[in-house]
């Protein structure tokens, strides 16, 4: 087989990887700018009654809020994305096709870009985003808000009040979904959304692909 047979498609999957990432991360950065200017501190915005909402929410921890109040929980995240980033670049690059699909093999380099342009599109909001957030507390105060903000924390406990406004960086969430009448999942954000279809996506790659092990071409990249 020649080079220009087993290039080419190889090379048609990296150029509709790179389209489709420029394109779902410039998606992301604009609709959370949008969501800034358009919804905060404004009421939500209902899109479909009863089943779809726009209302701004800004997450300092990671998916659904978890880890906000850790001192660490940034750069933890930053480092742990970064790493990921660089793994899924290289799996990428390196992805067998599919020998049962090529529609299969493009979902799996579609998964990988995807997954990487959510993880991208929130990382850029850990690094560069801030917002001004009302940090509640009671007999125990977090050490960071200690450390990091102890002239604003000085002035709460003056007045007196129970809470403190503080700049931080975060992830801009404005994605509201009804599964049930009164039940919602958390706010996400496109960047979240590309993240689940690329994850769905890679998972059906791998779930295509030939189990038999004299199969050439078809073990991913080890750590």
């Amino acid at each position: 087989m020649s080079d220009s047979t087993t290039h080419t498609p190889h090379a048609r999957r990296l150029s509709v990887a790179a389209l489709v990432f420029v394109l779902s991360l410039a998606l992301d950065q604009w609709s959370k700018q949008w969501a800034v200017t358009s919804l905060r501190e404004q009421p939500a915005k209902p899109v479909i009654d009863g089943a779809l909402v726009f209302d701004y929410a800004f997450n300092t921890g990671s998916a659904f809020g978890m880890f906000a109040d850790h001192p660490a929980a940034r750069t933890f995240f930053i480092v742990t994305t970064v790493l990921a980033l660089a793994y899924m670049a290289a799996l990428t690059w390196r992805l067998p096709g599919s020998l049962t699909s090529p529609r299969v093999a493009y979902g799996g380099t579609l998964g990988l870009t995807l997954m990487a342009s959510g993880a991208l599109g929130n990382l850029i909001d850990r690094l560069l985003r801030l917002d001004t957030v009302r940090v509640r507390f009671g007999d125990h105060l977090p050490f960071w808000l200690i450390t990091e903000h102890p002239t604003e924390l000085a002035q709460a406990l003056l007045r007196p009040r129970n809470y403190v406004d503080v700049p931080r960086h975060g992830v801009v969430d404005f994605i509201v979904v009804y599964y049930w009448p009164t039940r919602r999942w958390p706010t996400f954000n496109i960047a979240d959304v590309c993240l689940v279809i690329g994850v769905a996506l890679f998972l059906i790659y791998l779930a295509r692909q030939p189990r038999s092990r004299d199969t050439p071409g078809l073990e991913l990249p080890s750590a």
